[in-house]
Parts: C-alpha cells; structure tokens; sequence
C-alpha cells in the first residue's frame, strides 16, 4: 500500500505525448547537443535510473562509430584592390573614431582664460579660413602686379596687405600658442608646427628680406629673388586646413591616394600588352624601301598636311619605343585616330587588323576598367569618410550630454541615466539628426542596459556603437546576426541554469518524498 511510487522523470518517460508515441531516450539528429541537453535536463539521470546518463550524452563522431568530419577552414579572402569591403571600412573607422585616446586639439588647452576661449570658438575658425581664401586669392593679385624686388620699393597696396595677412597670421597663432594647457604640447600639435613655419617664411619673405636691404643702404642683395618669390607658393598650402571642413574635397583627396596603387597596376598590364603589340607591329610592318604611294590627294594633304605621303614604317614604327609611343598616343588615348589608322590601312592590312585589336583590348577593356576601378575606390572613401563624419557627429552632439549626467563620474552610462538622457531636448534633436528612432532606440535600450533582470552600466563606446548601429538605412550583416546568435545563447544558458536549479530542487523534494514513504514511522504512523 505505501510502496515507492515511481519517480517524476520516469513518468515523464513513459508518459506518450499528444501525437500518441511513447519518447524515447534516442535523440533527434537534427538537433544540437546543447538543445538537447537543455531539452531533457542535466539531472535526469537521478531520476531515471541506471542507463539514462547514455541517452544524455551528446553524440559524437567516435562514439556513433561515423569517421570524424574535418573542417577546412580557410580565410576569408579580401575583396578586389581591398577597398570593396564596406563593412570592414565602417568597423575601422568606428575603432579609430571611438577609441578612448583619440587627439583632439581642445583637449589640450586650458579649461579657463580668453585665449582658449577664443581658440575654441567656431566663429574664429571660420574667420581664419576666411583669410586663409583671400590670402590665395590675393596671391595672384601680387604675382602679375607687384614687380619691385622687395617691399622697400613695392606700391604702397601691396605693402599694406601683406601687413595685414601676416598681422592676423601672427595674432592667430598667438592666441593659439597661449591656449594650450603647457607650452610644449604646442610642439605636438601637426597643425600648429604646421602653421609655425609658414609664419616664419611669411617674416622671411619680404619683411626680413627688405630689412636686410635697407641695412644695406637701399641697393638689394644678391639673391635670387624669382627662386625666394616662388617659396609665397606655400603659404597656398595653407588651404589644407579647409579640408576639415569641405569633405567632400577629403574625398577626392583620398580617393586618389587610395586609386594610386590600383592605377599603378592598370598602367603596368597596359604597358605589356602595348610592348606586346609594339614588337608585333614591328615584324608586321612594311620595310621602307617597299612603300609605294597611292597618290591619293587624301594621304598627302589631309593626313600629312604638306602634300607629301610617308611610310608607317618610318613615322609610327621605325623602333619599339617609338612604336610603343604611338599605341598609347593613337590607339589607347584615341588622338588624331584618322591620322594613323588610315595610312596603316593603306600600307598594311596585317598591322590594320592588329591595331584594331589593340584598340579592343587597351582602349575599351582596360582604361574602361581602370574607370571601374577609380569609381569603386572613391566609393569605398565615401563611405569611410561618411562614417567617420558620423561618428565625429555623434560623439560631438553626446560627449557632453553623458558628461553632464555621468553623476558618479564612473565614466560609464547607468539606466536612470539614459531614462534622463532621454528627458533632454537637445539629445532627443541630436538622435534625430543621425536619422535613429528613439522608440526603437528605447527597446533595444532595455536589452543593452538589462542583464538578467538587473540593470548594468554600459561605456560610453558601446552606446556609441548603438547609436550607429539604430541609423536608418544600416543593413544587416552577418556578423550582426552572429551577435544576436550568441546574445540568445547567453539567455538560453541562464535559462538552463535556472532550469537545473529547478530540477535539483525537485530531485531534492522527490528523495525526501522517497525517504518518507519508505519509512512511515516518520509521518508519526
């Protein structure tokens, strides 16, 4: 009457599910050990008897008696030219643009006084790039107009202006050389040593130059001064600080240093197929001595221009070099085509055929492949350049927010942190701007910010990362799903954890059930 009765998991195993069959301890190939696992329970071999640990084991290759599978793993090889690869530019560029030591000029100036004020305002940059435009402008200005050797003996204009921009020059690295927090961080600034020694050149030529003259007594020195005049060309190079703000001029820039590899391999296949060609046309041609004129008035006058026909032979091919010229200049690049093509037909139907597949091969197939080329290479600059624009967009609008409610000063964005964040206008109107939907936002928010039901702090990096990553427009990637994958990995482990937790407990209860009914005399019977 109170024998054993059977246990839960034994009745769970002979229990027939809704189909009508009875489970079994088999597993299903088609599923993961792991699934499976977490399916039947790491502690059912308590309850199931002896033999039940078998069932629980994950198949492998050895113990089903199947020869072990081998993976070949290979490297995933990068795309054409190495600049396709879009995701990749986009992965660089957020590790360079979010790394926490990333150089920033203001960071090294001082937190208080006028010259740092002043340094750091939009207003004064644009200004000076504003002179930096007229300077070059005036430069051309100076050059067809100002013909005196010094400035002693300049019209009084031009005197004036170059006081003018080498005053301002000078004031704006004053003011910049006093913003800085110590003085030998200056020296560590490109841009500053940069701006330094064009200043330095500026005082040179024509102020130091004429001052020199007038110690002399007025007679000049003995200088070239047409060589000293072609050194004002780099106060021009002060434009490169308008890349900073044209990027779409960046753009150009660096696509062309990017192409220079590509162009450089163009231009070497069509540099061998042209020497190919080049000594093919040189066994085809005729010898000289075999030309024959036609004494067609075409030839003669059109062609040559003086009434005079002349033989391919001694014109476009007398040598490889010279016939090498003549393919690129006629055939690749298309110029004057009528001038060669026609006496070459004329004289030679070999060389005529020839030609036309040159013009097959290097004009339409290989400079047309170099276009394809430069248009895939500033594409992916275009991309590398938008996502950096971003991310120096973002990181701008949001730096000082998260400082602003980093209350704790940990450095890291808490949950009541972001639900504050939220609160502000100015970073509702910043996530609008970057195009991110802040209900969608919100939702993610809660998986980035929760772990196991408790809220973690995140660094500024990762919120950063979310940011970009809610842009509209982003597509999905494969290494975005492989993150989800291992996200819900990590839930369903905590899960099986919480699982086996349960389980335990129930083996516990149902041994001490076991116990009790065994040994009546416990219950008081």
């Amino acid at each position: 009457m109170f024998g054993s009765p059977p246990s839960l998991a034994i009745m769970a195993k002979i229990a027939p599910d809704p189909r009508g069959e009875i489970p079994t301890n088999e597993a299903d190939p088609s599923i993961e050990p792991q699934e499976e696992n977490s399916r039947q329970g790491s502690k059912g071999s308590k309850r199931s008897g002896n033999g039940s640990d078998a069932g629980m084991r994950p198949k492998t290759p050895e113990s089903s008696g199947k020869a072990p599978i081998k993976t070949n793993i290979r490297k995933r090889q990068s795309a054409l030219f190495q600049f396709s690869n879009t995701e990749a530019i986009k992965e660089k560029v957020r590790q360079n643009k979010l790394a926490p030591n990333v150089y920033d000029v203001k960071n090294c100036y001082k937190e208080r006084g006028c010259f740092q004020l002043i340094a750091k305002n939009p207003y004064f940059e644009n200004t000076t790039l504003a002179v930096i435009v007229l300077n070059a402008l005036w430069l051309s200005v100076d050059t067809d107009g100002n013909t005196a050797d010094t400035i002693l003996t300049a019209q009084p204009v031009f005197v004036a202006a170059d006081i003018v921009f080498f005053t301002y020059f000078s004031i704006e690295l004053f003011i910049r050389f006093f913003a800085f927090r110590r003085t030998c961080d200056c020296f560590k600034d490109p841009w500053f040593v940069f701006d330094t020694c064009l200043v330095a050149l500026y005082a040179f030529d024509p102020f130091v130059i004429g001052i020199m003259t007038a110690v002399q007594g007025g007679s000049g020195l003995d200088l070239p001064t047409s060589i000293l005049r072609l050194f004002r060309l780099a106060r021009l190079s002060r434009l490169t600080r308008m890349l900073r703000s044209l990027p779409e001029l960046m753009i150009m820039i660096k696509g062309i240093v990017s192409a220079t590899a590509s162009v450089g391999y163009t231009m070497g296949l069509l540099l061998l197929v042209t020497y190919v060609f080049a000594i093919a046309m040189r066994n085809l041609v005729p010898a000289p001595e075999d030309f024959v004129p036609s004494g067609h008035p075409i030839y003669g006058n059109e062609i040559w221009g003086d009434g005079v026909e002349r033989s391919i032979n001694t014109v476009f091919f007398s040598s490889v070099p010279e016939a090498m010229h003549t393919l690129i200049i006629f055939g690749t690049f298309l110029d004057e085509l009528a001038s060669w093509i026609i006496p070459v037909q004329h004289q030679s139907t070999p060389c005529f055929i020839l030609s036309w597949v040159y013009m097959a091969i290097a004009s339409l197939t290989i400079m047309n492949m170099l276009i394809g080329v430069l248009c895939e290479v500033i594409s992916a600059v275009a991309v590398e350049e938008k996502e950096s624009m971003m991310c120096d967009k973002v990181h701008e609008k949001f730096d000082t927010i998260v400082q602003e409610l980093d209350k704790n000063g940990d450095g890291s964005l808490s949950w009541e942190e972001f639900l504050a964040m939220l609160e502000i206008p100015e970073a509702l109107d910043a996530l609008e701007s970057v195009d991110v939907d802040i209900e969608t936002m919100v939702d993610l928010a809660e998986d980035l910010f929760m772990e196991d039901g408790e809220p973690v702090s995140v660094t500024f990096g990762e919120f950063m990362e979310m940011v970009l990553d809610l842009r509209g427009g982003q597509e999905a990637t494969v290494k975005d799903i492989m993150g989800l994958r291992k996200r819900f990995n990590k839930k369903f482990m905590n899960v099986k954890g919480k699982m086996d937790g349960i389980d335990s407990n129930i083996d516990s209860v149902d041994t001490k059930l076991d116990l009790l009914l065994a040994n009546p005399q416990l219950l008081g019977f």
